[in-house]
Formats: structure tokens, C-alpha cells, sequence
């Protein structure tokens, strides 16, 4: 239903402090001295900001252990092994993908997001069991959370004969995009996984997003192979590269050419602010006029335990990772955690201006630059108008 809401005397980002009305789910007007209609809730906004709500456009709901026993992670795991153990996790009796994906989503539309892309593994030991609980989550919380599902093959697809046909029937299924991963490093096949992929996302008239961990010319290899098909089927505009990392372990020059390649082919990227390096040079990306989303990517889940569904604080840390500290350059982070991502899931009507749809997030602070580094607790959420968090916790 319609929902109707007066901000008063706040300070929106891009705009000077004033009122924000909101009404049939939509900003109607912002300008100082806005009279409420009767009948219609009213919140002051003094000391506060208002943000678009946040977009988490790299997810793993289905793999978090919130509100489970502590999960012992041992030393010097491989990429192999933590897929495996992860598998084996799923294998208890203590695990309910639907509720560890509602607690997931419960967490991350508390702490702001309006908005997600979500990864959901599919493969021959779990089926489409994960899928159908992402699709279950998706529709119970429709009303405070937009999501896309990507059907993503963890394990690896030509590896593992079966995968094909359970990503084929997942787009059929439900899931809005095929996944990928490590071509050359995982798969050890680039060319027949990135067919494969391209090729069901043709059928479907689905998108592609592909986890490329591969570190520099490796990576660089891959991330080629992937312009090139984008080009060859048309796809601008509906492919990811996720986890670029190897942009920054490549020579400038190198960058650069690869960079182009994205924007001109129509590729978008996706990072979750690496802890180590290299990291993507987001500077020469957002220069080249490249579209750059961010996620929270897993949290507390058996890969680590340092992570957070909380767009906010991966907001602190793309910051912090990238050296940004002037005003200006803080400013540039909401369209790292907000902005790009509703780009990427071509999100219409996305942001702070008369028409857009009313998701958004009110927080204390002097200026909207100010909560990335305060990550204050106190957050008022909306969704299409609707007041669905307060303060780190979702209203139902």
C-alpha cells in the first residue's frame, strides 16, 4: 500500500537542510516549510541526515551462522577446502537455510539496506534447497527489502557434472542472474565455464556476475575472455565482474586498458574492500567512468568471522582502504554503497529527488559525510515510504 511521511527541518544529501515529503511511496517535494496533509506521519530530522538507502550489491545470505555455535575456523585453508567445509556444514541437522537467510536479511535491512543482490550457492550436494528458502525470504520481506537472486555455482560448474542442469533450472526457477568463478584458477576449463555461463544467460535473458579471484595476469586473462562474450551476445549492462582485485595487481597501463574495456562493453564491478592487497584502483575506475558497486560479500559465516551485513560499515572501510578523507572524497563513498549498486540492479527512480521512490536512511550527524566514520547506531529506515528499522532492528 501507499505510504505517506513529512521529514522536517533535515539535512538530505545533495540538498540544503529543509523538509522532505513523501507521499503514495514516492519524494513528492523537498523544500523548507513543507506542510504536512492531515493524517500523516511526521518525524523531525533535526540533526540529522537523509541518505538513499543502501544497496548491498554483492550478498551471501545463504551462508551466514547468526544466531548459531561458534564455528572454529582452522589455519591455512585453501580455496578448495573452505568450499568443502562449507558443504559439509550445510550437511547438519542444525543447518535451516530459511532461517539463516531471514536472520541474514533481518540484520541488513536493520542496519539500512533497501536494496540487494543476492548469491545463493547452487550445486549437486544442496540442489535448489538454498534457492527455494532465497526465494521464500525474498517474497516475506518484499516490503522492506528489493532482491535479485543470483544462482551462483561455489563448487564449480564443469568440475562438477550436474551443476549445469541445476543453473539451468534455477533460472527457470527464480534466479534473476548466472554465476560465475575463477575461471582458470577453480574451473582450470575458462573457456567452457564462461560458454556455459553466457550461454544459459542468453537462453534465460538473465545477467552474468563472476567472482574473479584470480590475482593479476590471471585474472586479467579472464576478465578479457568476459568482455569479449559480453560483447559477442549483447549483454551490456547485464554483467558483473565481482571481487576485481587483480585490476590492482597489474601495471597501470594494463589497468587502464582493462578498465576501458569494461566501460566500453558495458561491465560493471562489484568490491567488498579487500583487507589485503592489491586492491581495485577505484580512483582510475570511477575516472574511466566505470560503474563500481559494493557487499558486504559473507558475514560470520565459516569463511571468517570479521564480516557484517552493514553497507555502513563497508562504507568505513572503503574509506579507510582507499584513503579517502576529504569531505569530497567521503562524499563519493555512498555511491560506492548506495548509488552503484541500484545502477547495477537497474533500480529506476534510485536517490534523493522529487519522483524517486522513498528509500532511504535518517541518521544523526552535521553533515551526510559524517555517519561513514561515526557509524552511529541510531538509523531510521524507509522503504517506499514505510518506516521498516529503527535502530539496528527491523519492524516486520
Amino acid at each position: 500500500m501507499p505510504n505517506d511521511l513529512l521529514i522536517k527541518n533535515v539535512l538530505p544529501r545533495g540538498h540544503r537542510r529543509g523538509d522532505v515529503l513523501i507521499m503514495n511511496s514516492r519524494i513528492e517535494s523537498i523544500g523548507a516549510g513543507l506542510i504536512a496533509p492531515p493524517g500523516i506521519e511526521v518525524l523531525d530530522g533535526t540533526g540529522k541526515v537523509l541518505v538513499p538507502g543502501f544497496v548491498d550489491a554483492h550478498s551471501h545470505l545463504d551462508k551466514s551462522l547468526l544466531g548459531m555455535d561458534w564455528y572454529h575456523r582452522e589455519p591455512g585453508r585453501g580455496l578448495q577446502r573452505m568450499v568443502a567445509d562449507e558443504r559439509d556444514l550445510r550437511r547438519s541437522p542444525d543447518w535451516v537455510y530459511e532461517r539463516q537467510i531471514g536472520r541474514n536479511a533481518e540484520v541488513m535491512i536493520g542496519n539500512g539496506a533497501t536494496h540487494t543482490r543476492a548469491f545463493v550457492d547452487i550445486d549437486t550436494d544442496a540442489g535448489l534447497r538454498g534457492l527455494e528458502a532465497m526465494i521464500a525470504v525474498r517474497e516475506r520481506y518484499a516490503a522492506a527489502l528489493t532482491m535479485q537472486i543470483i544462482a551462483f555455482p561455489q563448487s564449480g560448474v564443469a568440475t562438477r557434472p550436474g551443476t549445469e542442469e541445476l543453473l539451468d533450472a534455477a533460472l527457470g526457477e527464480g534466479a534473476d542472474i548466472i554465476g560465475g568463478i575463477d575461471p582458470c584458477m577453480l574451473e582450470r576449463n575458462p573457456v567452457k565455464h564462461l560458454d556455459l555461463l553466457f550461454d544459459l544467460a542468453v537462453k534465460h535473458g538473465a545477467g552474468v556476475d563472476v567472482h574473479l579471484h584470480e590475482a593479476g595476469a590471471l585474472g586479467a586473462f579472464s576478465a578479457e575472455l568476459i568482455i569479449e562474450r559480453t560483447r559477442a551476445t549483447g549483454l551490456a549492462g547485464k554483467v558483473v565482474i565481482s571481487h576485481p582485485d587483480f585490476l590492482g595487481g597489474v601495471d597501470e597501463v594494463s589497468a587502464r586498458r582493462l578498465i576501458d574495456g569494461m566501460v566500453e562493453a558495458g561491465i560493471a564491478i562489484t568490491t567488498n574492500a579487500p583487507s589485503g592487497d592489491p586492491k581495485p584502483p577505484l580512483r582510475l575506475a570511477r575516472a574511466a567512468g566505470l560503474t563500481i558497486g559494493s557487499g558486504c560479500d559473507g558475514a560470520l559465516d565459516s569463511w571468517g568471522p570479521m564480516n557484517r551485513s552493514d553497507m555502513l560499515f563497508k562504507g568505513y572501510q572503503l574509506a579507510w582502504r582507499n584513503g579517502l578523507s576529504t569531505d569530497e572524497e567521503l562524499d563519493t563513498v555512498y555511491d560506492l554503497i548506495s548509488v552503484g549498486g541500484a545502477t547495477i540492479m537497474n533500480v529506476a527512480d534510485f536517490g534523493i529527488a522529487p519522483g524517486c521512490s522513498a528509500d532511504l536512511v535518517l541518521m544523526p550527524g552535521q553533515t551526510p559525510v559524517e555517519p561513514i566514520v561515526a557509524l552511529p547506531v541510531d538509523r531510521t529506515v524507509i522503504k517506499a515510504g514505510r518506516i521498516v528499522a529503527r535502530a539496528g532492528e527491523y519492524l516486520g
